[in-house]
């Protein structure tokens, strides 16, 4: 009997282990679920912010460029993008863990200016002048976007590290739960968006028309012939200077431009052209980089490279350094005639020059012959352009659109009436202002918005 009981507690006990175990699993699993459940808001949050920033900054720069808009045609343009913003921010703000008495003056603002976008589009479609009052409305709206849309890239910034948490905190008074009390993180950062403000542009190109690639089939390399993977492998090693065997075949790129790709070294990567056996673009890995050299021995650099790989007649335009880097755009000139679609990349290194990067998907899609011979006069073209712009000399470009033609414009180099570096673009047969973009410089380099 004694023995029986002996046995019933050892079950018992095993019992009482096994259950303890399995609750114990449970909790586990339950906290690893809750985890990631809060990790997958967290980065909710995380892309609703940058999207705010970006919209914001993106706002901030229509309203500029419609300051210097002279043309129904280029406002109606300006416009649509305002009103496409605007949507895109109030959307971003509302999956923002912000309470809404902080969030009103943001969106109040949002809704403002969407609803005068609405009023440009309607009053240019008929043709309406830009009154005065309509001006004075849009330096307000433009003088506000100059205030907040640095904040909201500061408040991105400092969010996007993963290292802050932009979700509800929750606090106890008096250690009783019933007293809990949860705050909105943000509720704190968006005062300082109603109370003061600062001023600079957040979101940067890296020069005019960079990312211009029509969406249409290749000009260049129409009619070229195809090559072999062997072919695109040697050409690769040429292109590198090292020999064939360090090149390992990596899984053929299909698209617009179908390519070969190669690895090399320890994360470099570098794609050939299928048709016409062309090097796409290149990354080699990198490390710390200091920077020894100035942007002048960097763009020497560069354009010695081009010239050596073939490409003659290469113009640089805009140029970038991150992280001691120097990305220069480098477009074709024809007759004097700058050709923005045929662009080249090339990614030098600041502590000895190296060539780390490369992309001539631009080039390769669009390089062509062109009609360079404008109908308009400089002078006649000069007629469009605010009365708000000082402007020099022109010189011809051909420039892109994102519906996919290219058009042939007078590039004038203007100062804005805060003394703000602005390119206009004058269409050298319509008289039409097809582009108008404010030129950033910095020690880190020339940029556009």
């Amino acid at each position: 009997m004694l023995r029986l009981r002996k046995r019933q507690t050892v079950r018992i006990i095993s019992f009482a282990a096994a259950v303890l175990v399995l609750i114990s699993a449970a909790c586990v699993s339950g906290f690893l679920i809750a985890s990631r459940y809060r990790s997958t808001i967290e980065h909710g949050y995380q892309m609703a912010l940058s999207e705010l920033s970006d919209y914001m900054t993106s706002i901030r720069s229509a309203l500029e460029k419609g300051l210097y808009s002279n043309t129904n045609t280029s406002r109606l343009s300006l416009a649509a993008k305002l009103s496409s913003d605007c949507t895109g921010a109030k959307s971003a703000l509302e999956r923002l863990p912000v309470s809404a008495d902080e969030a009103q003056q943001l969106q109040k603002f949002l809704s403002q200016t969407g609803d005068f976008s609405a009023g440009m589009i309607n009053s240019a479609a008929r043709g309406y002048e830009f009154s005065a009052q309509s001006r004075s409305s849009l330096e307000a709206l433009s003088e506000y976007a100059d205030r907040v849309a640095p904040i909201v890239e500061d408040l991105s910034a400092r969010y996007g590290d993963g290292e802050s948490a932009l979700g509800v905190d929750e606090s106890i008074d008096g250690g009783a739960s019933v007293n809990a009390r949860r705050e909105f993180v943000l509720d704190a950062d968006f005062s300082e968006i109603n109370e003061s403000f600062s001023s600079y542009p957040t979101l940067i190109y890296d020069g005019p028309f960079a990312d211009s690639t029509l969406n249409r089939e290749s000009i260049y390399l129409e009619g070229a012939a195809e090559c072999e993977q062997s072919d695109a492998r040697a050409r690769a090693a040429e292109f590198l200077s090292v020999g064939e065997e360090s090149l390992k075949p990596l899984e053929p790129i299909e698209g617009r431009l179908p390519a070969y790709a190669f690895s090399f070294g320890e994360s470099g990567y570098i794609t050939v052209t299928r048709r016409g056996c062309r090097v796409l673009e290149m990354s080699e890995s990198h490390g710390d980089i200091a920077a020894r050299l100035e942007y002048s021995s960097a763009l020497e650099r560069a354009a010695d490279f081009l010239e050596k790989q073939g490409y003659k007649n290469m113009r640089e335009s805009y140029y970038a350094i991150n992280n001691n880097v120097c990305v220069i755009n480098f477009a074709y000139v024809q007759d004097e005639v700058i050709c923005y679609p045929d662009l080249i990349k090339v990614g030098v290194s600041l502590e000895d020059g190296r060539i780390l990067s490369y992309s001539a998907e631009n080039y390769l899609m669009n390089h062509c012959v062109r009609r360079v011979q404008p109908y308009l006069s400089p002078a006649s073209a000069r007629l469009s352009l605010s009365p708000y712009l000082t402007a020099g000399e022109p010189r011809l470009a051909v420039v892109p659109t994102e519906g996919g033609y290219e058009y042939l414009c007078y590039e004038f180099v203007c100062k804005g009436v805060d003394d703000e570096d602005i390119l206009v673009y004058i269409n050298c047969e319509t008289g039409l202002e097809e582009q108008i973009l404010i030129l950033l410089k910095s020690e880190n380099g020339e940029l556009t918005v």
